[in-house]
């Protein structure tokens, strides 16, 4: 894993061992493409961080700040190495349950990305919908987006089960078997 464009393009990215599934390189890189001039200057938070990759290739693209988050104590010991080494400012992460720190937070932000643990099966916890449905909407700026990363089948992998009171999905795309969601909150803010 590297970060693909910008500042710190080319920095290698460490990942956690074992409790992360990364967002692949390719899918970053045409994540970051839609995006594109929406990300300079942005405020961005990036839930269930990870390696904190999305974060990092934010503020490489010129974003203003990035606040991390992860309930996994290696996750955000690892996110903050790899920030500390892209030499990056206006990063920050936090050690904190993604559920319980949206309720917490009231900053506002430009971008807000979530790749939590997948809803793999019937049943599964859909973290996703539980954002959508709790006071997300709050923390994201007019005109802003809350940008979903979720497996295909089950949840909002499934393409029955996307819609949201107080959303509007505006656009989706699939990289084999998983799928990026683009959401805006429907109503003036």
């Amino acid at each position: 894993m590297r970060i693909i464009a910008g500042a710190a393009k080319g920095l290698p990215i460490q990942v956690p061992q074992g409790e992360v599934r990364p967002t692949q390189d390719r899918v970053r890189e045409a994540l970051f493409n839609i995006l594109g001039t929406l990300v300079e200057g942005a405020r961005v938070l990036d839930l269930f961080c990870g390696s904190g990759s999305v974060g990092i290739e934010a503020l490489s693209r010129g974003a203003a700040s990035a606040r991390m988050v992860d309930a996994a104590r290696n996750s955000v010991n690892m996110a903050r190495r790899n920030l500390e080494r892209s030499r990056l400012s206006g990063g920050s992460v936090v050690l904190s349950d993604c559920l319980q720190y949206v309720k917490r937070d009231f900053g506002q932000y430009d971008l807000i990305f979530a790749d939590p643990p997948y809803c793999k099966a019937i049943g599964d916890r859909d973290m996703i919908a539980e954002l959508l449905n709790d006071r997300l909407a709050d923390l994201l700026a007019p005109g802003g987006y809350f940008i979903a990363e979720a497996q295909l089948g089950y949840g909002v992998g499934d393409a029955h089960q996307r819609e949201f009171p107080g959303w509007k999905l505006v656009d989706t795309r699939s990289y084999g078997g998983n799928t990026i969601l683009f959401y805006q909150t429907d109503t003036p803010q």
